[in-house]
C-alpha cells in the first residue's frame, strides 16, 4: 500500500469535527463541497431557463434532458476515470480536474449570458464528465490521506455536505437566475466558485500513484467490464456497491417526488416543498454523522441491516402519515401546513428515514474504501459510480412509467417503501448467516 499517513503510526485518529481542522482532510472536503454546490447551482439555473424559455411540454423535455446529460458521463467514462486515478497521483489529478472545471465554467458563463440553451446543455454534459473524473479521486484518496478508523467520520462529512450542496445549490441556481440580470449573476457565481474550488485543491497533500504501471486505454467499454467484474468477484465489495446504489436510487426518488407530492396531493406552495426537502437533507446529514458512533468507531457493516430496517419502517409510516393529510381549499404555505393534523408526524417520518439512510450508506462507503486493494481502489469506486448511475436511471425511468400509467405519487412512495422492506429482509438474512462483518 502506498504511504498515506502524516500522523505517526498508532496515533489516535482525529474525530469528526477535528477532521474539519485537519489539513489532510479539510482541503479535499472544501474542494468536493464547492464542486457539488457548483454542479447543482448550474443545473438548477439551466432547468429554470429551459422551462421558461422552451415552455410547456418543451420545457419539461428540456428539464429531463438536462438530468440525463449530466448522468450520462458516469455511465460512459467512470471506468477510464478510475484507471486514470489509479495510474497517476490523485492529488495532482484533483488539481487538474478543478482547473478543467474553471475552463468549463468559462464556457458555461458565456452560454448563460447569451442564454443559448443547446450550449448550456453541452456545458452541463461537460460538467457531468468533470464530476465523473472527480468521483474516483474524491473517494479513492480518502484511504491514502486518513487512518482506517477516520474513514467513517470522513465519509459522514462528505455525504452530509453532498446532500446539503444538492439542496442549496439547486435552490441557489433557481433563485439567482430568476433575478434581474440573473443570467449574468449566475455566470459570475459559477466561475467564482470554480476558482475557489481550484484554490482549495492546492492544499490537498501529495501522495504517490497507487498503480503507476497501469496501461492506458482509450476505449471505455473494456475498462468498465473489467472494473465491474473485479468488484463482482469480491462479494463483500459487490454487496456494498449494490447497497450504495439502492440508497442513491431511493434518495433520487424522494428528492424528485417530495415537491411533486406537496404540489399535487396537498396543493401546497413552493415553501412546503422546500420544508420537506430541507427535513430530508438534514436527516441525511445527521445520519451520516451518527454512522461513526453507530459502528462503534470502526469500519464494519453491522449497523447496515438495522439502519435499512429503520428506513423501511419510517418510509412505510411516511406513506400512512401522508395519506391521512387532507387537501385544503386554500393555498398551503409552510405555516398552514404545520397546523394540519398529521403534518408533524410526516416531517418526523421523513427526517427519521433520512437519518437511517445516512447511517446505512456511510459504513458502506467506508467498507468499500477500506477493503478494496490499494492498486485497484479508484477502479472499484468507478465500478460503484457506474452501478449507481444505472440504478438512478432505471429507478427514474420506472418511476416515470408508473406515474404515466396513473399511479399517484403516494402510490410510488409506497412501492419505494416496500422495496426498502425487501432490501432490509435480505440484509437480515445475510446478517444471520454471518455475511456481514
Amino acid at each position: 500500500m502506498a504511504p498515506r499517513r502524516e500522523t505517526p503510526a498508532g496515533a489516535t485518529p482525529v474525530g469528526t469535527l477535528g477532521l474539519l481542522r485537519d489539513r489532510r482532510f479539510l482541503p479535499l472536503f472544501l474542494t468536493q463541497l464547492l464542486g457539488a454546490f457548483n454542479d447543482n447551482l448550474f443545473k438548477g439555473a439551466i432547468v429554470i431557463l429551459a422551462v421558461y424559455r422552451a415552455g410547456g411540454e418543451g420545457g419539461a423535455v428540456m428539464a429531463m434532458l438536462a438530468g440525463g446529460l449530466f448522468i450520462l458521463p458516469f455511465l460512459l467514462f467512470s471506468a477510464p476515470a478510475g484507471e486514470l486515478a489509479d495510474r497517476l497521483p490523485k492529488p495532482l489529478l484533483v488539481r487538474r480536474v478543478k482547473l478543467l472545471e474553471i475552463l468549463i465554467m468559462l464556457m458555461g458563463a458565456l452560454a448563460l449570458v447569451t442564454v443559448h440553451l443547446p450550449a448550456l446543455l453541452f456545458v452541463l454534459f461537460l460538467m457531468g464528465a468533470q464530476s465523473t473524473l472527480f468521483g474516483p479521486l474524491k473517494y479513492g484518496i480518502l484511504p491514502e490521506l486518513l487512518e482506517e478508523d477516520e474513514l467513517l467520520p470522513a465519509n459522514g462529512l462528505v455525504e452530509a455536505s453532498t446532500f446539503l450542496a444538492i439542496l442549496l445549490g439547486t435552490m441557489g441556481g433557481t433563485m439567482l437566475v430568476a433575478q434581474p440580470q440573473g443570467e449574468r449573476i449566475t455566470a459570475v457565481a459559477v466561475l467564482v466558485i470554480a476558482i475557489l474550488g481550484w484554490l482549495a485543491s492546492l492544499g490537498v497533500p501529495d501522495r504517490p500513484a497507487a498503480a503507476p504501471g497501469l496501461a492506458r486505454r482509450l476505449n471505455p467499454w473494456p475498462a468498465s467490464r473489467e472494473a465491474i467484474r473485479h468488484a463482482r468477484r469480491r462479494p463483500e465489495l459487490w454487496g456494498a456497491i449494490l447497497g450504495i446504489s439502492w440508497f442513491w436510487a431511493v434518495g433520487g426518488i424522494y428528492l424528485a417526488q417530495l415537491p411533486a407530492y406537496a404540489a399535487a396531493e396537498l396543493g401546497a406552495e413552493e415553501g412546503v416543498a422546500t420544508l420537506l426537502l430541507g427535513m430530508f437533507v438534514l436527516g441525511i446529514g445527521l445520519g451520516s454523522l451518527l454512522a461513526r458512533p453507530a459502528a462503534g468507531g470502526h469500519v464494519t457493516l453491522r449497523p447496515v441491516p438495522w439502519a435499512m430496517a429503520a428506513l423501511a419502517l419510517f418510509s412505510l409510516d411516511l406513506v400512512l402519515a401522508a395519506a391521512s393529510l387532507e387537501p385544503t381549499t386554500g393555498p398551503v404555505d409552510p405555516g398552514t401546513f404545520l397546523t394540519l393534523p398529521g403534518s408533524w408526524r410526516l416531517l418526523a417520518d421523513l427526517g427519521l428515514l433520512a437519518t437511517a439512510g445516512g447511517v446505512f450508506v456511510v459504513p458502506l462507503y467506508a467498507w468499500l474504501q477500506a477493503r478494496s486493494e490499494a492498486a485497484f481502489k479508484a477502479r472499484v469506486i468507478a465500478a460503484n459510480n457506474i452501478v449507481n448511475a444505472v440504478f438512478l436511471v432505471v429507478s427514474a425511468a420506472l418511476a416515470s412509467l408508473l406515474l404515466a400509467l396513473g399511479l399517484p405519487v403516494l402510490g410510488l412512495l409506497l412501492v419505494t417503501a416496500l422495496g426498502n422492506l425487501l432490501v432490509a429482509l435480505r440484509l437480515f438474512v445475510r446478517w444471520r448467516r454471518g455475511g456481514l462483518a
